[in-house]
């Protein structure tokens, strides 16, 4: 089945993930690719930190015993690894390989939210230009924070709410080439943009619980992932401009014969324009789909 519209056509490879006999993938909660565009999963199964090939071989694996619910994965341009430990309250700097580079947070310890200070169940995070981390602090606070490369906490934005720049929940985030940095306010329905200093620009309104978003900063191209877990809303995969067009879009539940879609809750997108999808809750699965040119 081909999905989609126009120059942005995809089809969905069966089978294309190997997960090793007896893992037991969960719910994978994000994705990310590198530079070689492997694929690096954050699982809430008893292997949180999978790696697999473009082709879905598995690689490696690593951060048993250690991460909960890793809700979070950013690569960053040099391989390292950002993990978002939503249940541990905490943020990670990894090697490729694993091996621990900077911490932030305290390790189940949580702030009163009078405080607003991180963190309490972080959601995502993604680097600036000058390689400052932005985190969304998203199911027990309603903020963003910005910290310098280094760790130290910069700036703090956003409160509870439905007007600009208060969230109902920070979800995931990425930033385009212009600086300008897209928060899936997901349960508010919309994608809010800001500035680097979190002066609130400008809002999508035409989403439904936008739960990841992923820029192709040199296309200039947003992938949004849409989706409910009360079924108000078929799930939905739109491809944008980044004023917000869409460009083309594909969804709908596969359950009931009408897409190919359930519980998506992350994307991202590959050098070669593929797509890849982590389902949670109903099905727990990861699905690629293949650009069609």
């Amino acid at each position: 089945m081909i999905v989609g519209s126009g120059d942005f056509r995809y089809e969905r490879v069966e089978g294309w993930v190997k997960v090793p006999e007896y893992f037991d993938l969960s719910d994978p909660v994000d994705i990310a690719t590198d530079a070689r565009d492997r694929v690096y999963v954050g699982s809430r199964g008893n292997h949180p930190i999978l790696i697999f090939d473009r082709k879905g071989n598995f690689v490696s694996c690593w951060g048993e015993g250690h991460f909960v619910d890793p809700h979070g994965i950013y690569v960053g341009p040099d391989d390292s690894v950002y993990i978002v430990d939503a249940k541990t309250h905490t943020v990670e700097k990894r090697t490729p390989g694993g091996e621990v580079l900077l911490t932030l947070g305290t390790r189940f310890r949580t702030p009163a939210i009078m405080l607003r200070a991180p963190f309490n169940q972080p959601t995502g995070l993604v680097l600036g230009p000058a390689g400052e981390m932005f985190v969304t602090d998203g199911y027990g606070n309603f903020l963003v924070h910005k910290f310098s490369a280094e760790g130290k906490l910069l700036k703090t934005w956003g409160e509870h709410g439905k007007g600009p720049g208060q969230f109902e929940l920070p979800h995931k985030l990425d930033i385009d080439n212009r600086g300008r940095l897209y928060v899936c306010d997901r349960n508010n329905d919309r994608i809010q943009i800001f500035d680097l200093e979190g002066k609130f620009l400008e809002m999508w309104t035409n989403c439904r619980w936008p739960q990841d978003i992923w820029i192709d900063k040199k296309k200039e191209l947003a992938y949004v992932v849409e989706s409910h877990m009360h079924q108000l809303f078929p799930p939905r995969v739109t491809v944008r401009d980044l004023k917000g067009k869409i460009l083309s879009e594909f969804g709908g539940y596969e359950h009931e014969g009408k897409g190919l879609l359930e519980n998506s809750h992350t994307i991202c997108v590959d050098s070669h324009g593929d797509i890849y999808i982590g389902e949670i809750v109903k099905v727990r699965r990861l699905m690629k789909f293949a650009r069609v040119r």
